[in-house]
């Protein structure tokens, strides 16, 4: 299948796409999308709409970047997915990039919740006050790529 993305054309299978029954939070009329990974971008992600090519939210896998990143999340918010093993399961986080991307935050209080298995997912609040929606993650993902500061500018540039 061809789909219309922000970065341009790609391919992709069915298998791919996730469906968020709920649409996402500010996106509520969309409800299928595809991960994507741009080699310039990473270890940012992008949950692309397939039903409007204009709307990439940037995510990241938060456990991979940041340390001390813990959630409990309720059985019953993962129902919806309609998860049966833990495996299966891939949380994201939105990442907002300002023009300065050395001021870009994550919001580690809403994960995006995946069902791998099925392609179900939704996004959930996490009832935790100590979860941040703005956390600074700049460093955090300068520190995770290989070349530093140098890699880290180069998504500033192409981010």
């Amino acid at each position: 299948m061809i789909v219309e993305t922000r970065f341009g054309t790609s391919e992709t299978s069915e298998n791919k796409i996730i469906d968020f029954p709920s649409g996402i939070p500010g996106f509520e009329e969309l409800h299928k999308f595809i991960i994507i990974e741009a080699e310039n971008t990473k270890p940012i992600y992008w949950l692309q709409s397939i039903e409007n090519k204009h709307i990439a939210l940037p995510v990241i896998v938060s456990f991979e970047i940041i340390n001390d990143y813990n959630i409990n999340i309720r059985e019953n918010e993962l129902e919806d997915i309609r998860l049966e093993s833990k495996d299966d399961l891939l949380i994201l986080n939105v990442v907002v990039i300002p023009e300065d991307a050395r001021k870009m935050t994550v919001n580690l209080a809403a994960p995006v919740v995946i069902n791998a298995k099925r392609g179900i997912g939704k996004q959930i609040i996490i009832d935790a006050a100590e979860l941040p929606l703005r956390y600074p993650v700049y460093e955090a993902i300068r520190n995770s790529l290989k070349g530093g500061e140098k890699d880290a500018c180069t998504l500033a540039e192409k981010g």
